[in-house]
């Protein structure tokens, strides 16, 4: 620096050591003093700057790190991927609505307050895995279908999804022309309060709930709490006479089968226990609580 300041001063004139005869022109002068200060000037702002981009001057408040922004991303580095849609059953409801083909169908609607899978079970097939099978939220109606000339029963499921032989029963059967029978039975039980339409002013069970009226011994509760009355079945022990009994004086004769021989016994001009030769291929249902 020392030798900065005594160029400078060579350069404005200011020294004795320059004889006449080694005189510096005017002009050469000037600018050789102009460069002098600029040199000057950058040696004295040079470190300044290294110290700032170092990070060497005011402490940060992390450990005296300058604190750092994120990073701009790369044009070539992929951004977050943008989620799809879920897979169907991977973490969302992916409920099946409709089962089963052929003209004819039962629409059912979940009328209980909790899901529901719906068999259809075929004469002559299995009683524990259905031929067909919906599962319903709520609220929810899913659809049925059958063959002419097909015949069997649906059925709602545990809560642990098993099919138990003690369920109400919505049996069915249409004949090759497509002329249906069907009716509801709880002579196996009742776990399910089973209504049925045929669109055309003819119906067929009950929507009532009765399970919380019925007496302790009469019932069976699945691992998700939900009821089952017991049935009639063959009048064998005293509890399938009891839960026989028991449904009567609730639901009364006429609308589902509670016996075997209801039928026989119901009055004359009341509500059919079957359905018997329907013109319509297409009946509502409801499933609702025992």
């Amino acid at each position: 620096m020392t030798e900065l300041h005594i160029g400078a001063q060579v350069a404005a004139g200011g020294s004795s050591q320059v004889g006449a005869a080694g005189q510096i022109p005017a002009d050469l002068e000037s600018k050789l003093f102009d460069v002098i200060m600029m040199l000057e000037k950058a040696l004295q702002q040079g470190p300044k700057n290294n110290a700032g981009a170092n990070g060497a001057g005011a402490a940060s408040p992390a450990g005296g790190r300058a604190a750092q922004g994120p990073a701009a991303p790369s044009p070539t580095t992929p951004g977050p991927a943008t989620p799809g849609p879920a897979a169907p059953g991977l973490g969302t409801a992916n409920p099946v609505t409709k089962a089963g083909t052929g003209p004819n169908s039962v629409d059912i609607t979940n009328s209980s307050g909790h899901d529901e899978k719906i068999g259809m079970f075929l004469n002559g097939g299995s009683t524990t895995s259905p031929a067909a099978e919906i599962t319903l939220k709520p609220g929810q109606t899913g659809t049925l279908s059958y063959q002419n000339g097909q015949g069997g029963f649906m059925a709602e499921a545990d809560s642990g999804g098993a099919y138990k032989p003690t369920a109400s029963r919505l049996e069915f059967f249409a004949d090759q022309n497509g002329k249906n029978n069907p009716d509801i039975s709880y002579i196996d039980g009742r776990n399910a309060a089973i209504s049925l339409s045929d669109g055309q002013g003819k119906t067929t069970g009950d929507t009532k709930s009765v399970a919380a009226y019925a007496p302790r011994e009469l019932l069976t509760k699945d691992a998700g709490g939900q009821a089952t009355i017991a049935g009639w079945y063959d009048g064998s022990t005293k509890a399938m006479q009891d839960g026989g009994a028991f449904m009567e004086s609730q639901l009364g004769t006429g609308n589902a089968y509670i016996h075997p021989d209801d039928d026989t016994k119901k009055a004359a001009g009341t509500n059919p226990m079957t359905l018997a030769g329907d013109t319509s291929q297409h009946f509502t249902a409801n499933f609702g609580n025992a």
